[in-house]
């Protein structure tokens, strides 16, 4: 009752700003219970297909879950996660976005032909197939397509079966990679051959499968396994000398991409030999006369007698000879993935090398030094000169961090401090307005009495301030109360400044008893 009666005390003024205070002080409250006692949002699921997405949100709203989209996750209370989890699976989502086996659990026996159930299992054998694929470290979407044998029965030839994996990787795949993947299909279909496992990357072309050469690795992979190779190990060479942690190595392999094939032959004429030797001799012999023709002339010669006539003969020979010379054929192909170039570059720690740089010699125990490495690097990495191989070796002083200054690992305490800090700030800042509002707000507007009135009864400026305020009071009081319960009331609450008040009283009735 007194507190209502106190409330009817004050001025409207006074009224509604501690009604306000009132109102603020309980949102205050209500929004720090609330950010104090909130569950925190954990990740529901991730990744999702969006038609897969939508059910599991559609089946949120049934149960009528809270929860927030942040991208393509789903975020709901921490304290509900799990539960939720179990739900979902209890009702089969979130939903594979490939289909396997279970595809034949849709097929009717009654009203499906051979050929209905030899398509649905080819769709779930590459749908199990592509799940298996999608497992594999690095890749982000996979499909497999199998050229099932669908031949005749009357056929006598059976055509080679075929397939095809097309797939894309967050990093390329290495070929073992490609190779394991045509291992992994050909093994899983009857009568199918590694070889005749295609594996494609549309941005990088065939990774393995026909007409592709194996031992070929991609060239980018390729130079980085060479460049690692090597810096390991000319590392291992200079800490011998330097010790460990003075040495950094850089190390970069320049591969072609190109394939080539190159054919050449080539003469020796120094180097002839006879292979075949033909010579032909021949002999023609010729007669014949000048005189008329008679009788005699028909007649033999002995009875004819002798007549006048000539005769000739030649002789001729020719010689042929072939000859042999050496001749060499030469064919090279250059696979892509040789090496055109390297260059290395080492840098050592200046103050580990045991180098004074005040020293006489210092300049020439430097390049000593540095062209020692220089031939120890060139014989360790078996770098080509002539070919256009390159090396730099730098001294230069370290700016290593000391391990006393190395940030340690993060505490529990830490830890909790990180998770919790601005929570607790926000809590602490919202206690203290609250504390404000509550002792600076309202504590005063229920003190009962305007400023004006408490300052003329502290300070005592006059018998007829005083006088006149503590009528003031009781008239105001007279109006609501009992005035001697209201003096009673006051001098209990102001025990200082009635005591005050009724000593200047005193004084003043002593001055006026003096003077008369």
């Amino acid at each position: 009752m007194k507190f209502i009666e106190t409330l009817k005390g004050l001025t409207p003024t006074r009224q509604i700003a501690l009604a306000a205070a009132v109102i603020g002080i309980i949102a205050a409250m209500s929004y720090m219970i609330q950010g104090a006692t909130k569950d925190p949002m954990a990740l529901l699921y991730a990744g999702l297909e969006p038609q897969f997405a939508g059910e599991i949100i559609e089946e949120l709203d049934k149960t009528k879950t809270p929860y927030k989209i942040e991208g393509g996750a789903i975020f709901i209370p921490q304290g509900q996660r799990d539960q939720v989890r179990f739900a979902l699976a209890r009702e089969g989502l979130p939903r594979q976005s490939v289909q396997g086996y279970e595809l034949l659990d849709e097929v009717n026996g009654f009203s499906v032909t051979s050929e209905m159930y030899n398509a649905a299992y080819w769709r779930a054998k590459e749908g199990e197939l592509t799940r298996t694929i999608l497992a594999i470290p690095g890749v982000t979407s996979a499909r497999v397509h199998i050229g099932a044998n669908l031949r005749s029965g009357f056929s006598r030839s059976q055509p080679a079966q075929t397939a095809s994996v097309t797939l894309s990787s967050a990093r390329g795949l290495s070929q073992n990679q490609a190779e394991a993947i045509q291992y992994l299909v050909a093994l899983a279909v009857s009568g199918l051959k590694p070889e005749d496992v295609a594996v494609i990357d549309p941005s990088k072309g065939i990774l393995a499968g026909p007409k592709v050469e194996k031992g070929l690795a991609e060239p980018s992979v390729a130079a980085e396994d060479q460049a690692s190779l090597l810096e390991a190990k000319i590392l291992r060479l200079l800490s011998a000398r330097v010790g460990d942690g003075n040495a950094r190595v850089s190390v970069s392999v320049d591969v072609s991409r190109e394939r080539q094939r190159i054919s050449e032959v080539s003469f020796d004429p120094q180097s002839r030999v006879v292979r075949n030797r033909t010579v032909n001799d021949s002999n023609q012999t010729g007669s014949g006369g000048a005189g008329a023709l008679t009788v005699a002339s028909n007649l033999p010669q002995d009875e004819g007698g002798a007549s006048g006539g000539s005769s000739s003969s030649s002789k001729t020979s020719s010689e042929s000879i072939s000859y042999e010379i050496n001749e060499t054929r030469r064919e090279t192909e250059r696979l892509p993935g040789q090496i055109e170039r390297i260059s290395i570059a080492v840098l050592l720690n200046e103050q580990a090398l045991g180098i004074d740089p005040a020293a006489a010699d210092a300049a020439t125990r430097r390049e000593t030094l540095i062209a020692d490495l220089q031939q120890l690097v060139i014989s360790g990495a078996g770098l080509n000169i002539d070919r256009g191989d390159a090396i730099s070796v730098e001294l230069m002083p370290f700016q290593e961090i000391p391990a006393s200054e190395m940030t340690p690992a993060p505490g529990l305490v830490e830890q909790l401090i990180q998770r919790y800090f601005w929570s607790g700030l926000q809590a602490l800042l919202l206690g203290v307005v609250v504390i404000v509002l509550a002792f600076g707000v309202v504590r005063p507007l229920l003190a009962g009495k305007p400023q004006d009135e408490e300052e003329g009864a502290a300070t005592g400026n006059g018998t007829a301030t005083g006088a006149g305020a503590a009528t003031a009071g009781v008239a105001g009081a007279s109006s609501e109360s009992d005035p001697f319960s209201y003096l009673k009331d006051y001098a209990r609450e102001r025990e200082e400044e009635t005591a005050a008040l009724l000593q200047q009283w005193l004084n003043e009735d002593q001055k006026v008893a003096v003077n008369e």
